[in-house]
């Protein structure tokens, strides 16, 4: 199973965990990251995540999610087909850096782009006419991960 992580899920276990859902999406981001380091699924990352955590303006959180995903496959540049692709997504609702991770997971061949934006996924269930990945939370996905 190919897994890409939006960076909401790599930046989880940085947030509040005194709030039972936090507590829970980070239990299970981990879980997914545990799969990846056991060998049963394997997650990837693109330029998205690096733009993206490059404007994180917490340091310390910014220099661990860049730890983490230097673990991952190394990063290519944007081909012309995802820029058309973002451009498409965005003009039909999706914010533009929603759109260029989406836009990558489908270049990348994801199964699945993992999240913890409610309004990010639900956007998403109303695109399923014209996206190739499914969406969904890190908890939904956790139950799915292979033994």
């Amino acid at each position: 199973m190919r897994i890409y992580l939006d960076l909401c899920c790599l930046k989880r276990p940085f947030d509040d965990q005194t709030q039972p859902r936090i507590a829970v999406e980070t239990s299970a981001v981990l879980a997914i990251l545990q799969a990846m380091a056991d060998g049963r699924v394997q997650v990837i990352r693109s330029l998205a995540h690096d733009l993206e955590n490059s404007r994180n303006p917490d340091a310390r959180r910014a220099r661990a999610v860049d730890t983490w995903l230097n673990t991952l496959n190394p990063v290519e540049s944007t081909p012309r087909s995802v820029v058309e692709h973002v451009e498409r997504l965005a003009a039909s609702g999706l914010r533009v850096m929603d759109a260029y991770h989406l836009a990558w997971a489908e270049h990348m061949g994801a199964d699945v782009l993992v999240t913890t934006d409610d309004a990010f996924a639900s956007q998403c269930g109303r695109l399923g006419d014209i996206i190739r990945v499914r969406v969904m939370n890190p908890v939904a996905l956790a139950g799915e991960l292979p033994a």
